[in-house]
């Protein structure tokens, strides 16, 4: 199935595309749909549709402008535009933005299914292309190629002077000139133990790759690739956009395309821009140890570390090269991201590396204990804690022989360890994220009504970034910013439904929907019943 979204500010049009395509007998389904292009931005996100049909003239933003924000964020989508002038400059203007189909006002929904089934047979086109293994295979036996990877890789871990690095790359044909540099790692995790899923993912990868000037990619560990992203003064995708804008956008797309077309999944670190070649291996070893922290602990998303950075002391965790202060780093990120009923699966992964060792060779035990015991200890530091008082035993010579005297023993101490520092953890981060994301939720219950309110506006009140504070937010409400601002205005419209005689329209108008009918379509979206349905049903149980 395609999912639509329909963005259109004149009802009858709307209705028309909404009323006169039979959905459910088609290969399509209509995902939403929106009155304006800054409405439709946020749910677009959220909703992430295949095909996006817009009108070109809307208040408070345009279908042109919409476009362009979508083809930046989300290049897989599709685009349908309509208008009602068939004018030549809106048609150019529209072909530059990377729009799909321009489509001349009224439109048949005849016309419609031809459109939209000439764009399926496009993404099917782009989908075979995609998983052209046969051809992936022959590019990654080229021996130019794997020269070149060999010699980036030892670049990106900081072992060739600059000096060497700039005249090596113009041999090897590769522009490492720039302003400014970030690193990006992306790790694949394949869901079935055939290797052939990762050839595709590495052609998706490079097909979207390819279309960045700006942008080297290479092999990097297994099941890793990684992008070095310069920043140039002619950034691709809208004029004046940043490096870190870019490199969000790049990573958003290939994380997008290689789920939908493999059954792998993908976590991608983002490293710190740097102005400096010799120090773009800083931006990699933090890239790469974000990914293997995510993938540790199953993330699996894309992430420049900024909720480790935006918290107070978090500076101290990374040395000058970007990476962890200990070697336990995956540890590390099960005690800082793990909850309580995670504890019983961390201790049987790792008792299960002592096999039947205990109380025989204590080695092993010692080590890996002291190893949880450093990691408990930054996670105590980072939090301006106590560890002797955290810590649920004492670290004298005579308790740890104690604990790895048995498998049982092991056991029931690392339980113990590892409950009590995820309780002093959380009570630690009372007061952080989620006094954050409570702020976050108060300015949403004072301002749903405000049609213009969105990520940016909330994250610009609570004082982090919305990329930060969508992170934040799905994981601490349990729900997604879209989810809780509709729930939010349903709820308030149930009520005014219970309560009131008012007209739906004016309920829309309360609760913060720009247009009566997508009001409706949102309510029965969201309650299964019309607004109708709902309040006499109500009415009904009253009497």
């Amino acid at each position: 199935m395609y999912k639509v979204f329909i963005v259109e500010d004149e009802i009858v049009v709307r209705e028309g595309i909404r009323n006169s395509i039979p959905w459910d007998k088609t290969s399509y389904t209509l995902a939403g749909e929106a009155p304006d292009g800054e409405m439709a931005l946020s749910i677009i996100k959220d909703i992430k549709p295949d095909i996006l049909i817009t009108d070109i003239r809307m208040p408070f933003m345009d279908g042109l402008t919409l476009s362009r924000i979508v083809k930046k964020n989300l290049p897989w989508i599709k685009i349908i535009i309509l208008s009602g002038h068939d004018e030549f400059e809106y048609a150019r203007e529209a072909i530059s933005v990377g729009v799909e189909e321009y489509l001349l006002k009224p439109v048949s929904s005849k016309d419609m299914l031809q459109t939209l089934d000439k764009i399926a047979r496009r993404i099917d086109a782009e989908k075979t292309e995609l998983l052209n293994i046969e051809h992936l295979k022959q590019q990654a036996q080229s021996n130019s190629d794997t020269i070149r990877e060999g010699w980036l890789r030892d670049f990106i871990n900081g072992k060739i002077p600059t000096p060497a690095a700039i005249e090596k790359a113009r041999e090897l044909g590769i522009d490492l000139i720039a302003h400014s540099y970030t690193a990006a790692v992306i790790g694949v995790s394949p869901n079935q133990k055939s290797h052939s899923p990762l050839f595709a993912v590495k052609l998706i990868i490079r097909s979207i790759t390819e279309k960045y000037s700006n942008v080297i990619l290479f092999q990097g560990d297994e099941n890793k690739y990684i992008m070095l992203i310069k920043g140039l003064s002619d950034m691709p995708g809208v004029p004046g956009e940043s490096l870190e804008e870019s490199v969000y956008s790049i990573a958003q797309a290939i994380k997008f395309e290689v789920e939908r077309n493999t059954d792998c999944k993908v976590a991608i670190g983002i490293g710190g821009a740097v102005s400096r070649l010799g120090e773009v291996s800083t931006s990699y070893f933090k890239a790469d140890r974000i990914v293997n922290n995510e993938t540790a602990i199953g993330l699996l998303q894309i992430s420049d570390g900024a909720g480790l950075q935006a918290e107070k002391g978090s500076d101290r965790l990374f040395d000058q090269t970007g990476l962890l202060n200990f070697d336990g780093d995956i540890l590390w990120a099960k005690f800082r991201y793990a909850s309580k009923k995670d504890i019983d699966t961390i201790i049987r992964e790792y008792t299960a590396l002592l096999k039947d060792s205990a109380g025989e060779d204590p080695i092993l035990e010692y080590f890996m204990l002291g190893e949880i015991i450093v990691a408990a200890s930054k996670i105590i530091e980072e939090f301006n804690g106590d560890i002797n008082a955290v810590i649920p035993f004492s670290l004298n010579r005579h308790e740890i022989n104690e604990i790895i005297s048995s498998r049982e023993t092991f056991n029931k101490k690392m339980k113990a360890l590892f409950t009590a520092v995820i309780e002093f953890r959380d009570s630690r981060m009372e007061g952080r994220y989620q006094s954050v994301v409570l702020k976050a939720k108060g300015f949403i219950d004072r301002h749903y009504r405000d049609r213009d309110i969105s990520l940016h506006t909330v994250a610009s009140h609570v004082g982090i970034s919305p990329n930060h504070l969508s992170t934040v937010f799905a994981r601490d409400a349990g729900e997604n910013f879209i989810e809780y601002l509709t729930r939010v205005r349903i709820d308030k419209a149930k009520q005014l439904l219970e309560n009131t005689a008012m007209k739906n329209a004016d309920i829309a108008d309360e609760t913060g929907f720009n247009d009566p009918h997508y009001f409706s379509f949102i309510f029965k979206k969201n309650t299964g019943l019309s607004p109708r349905e709902y309040r006499n049903g109500k009415l009904k149980e009253k009497s």
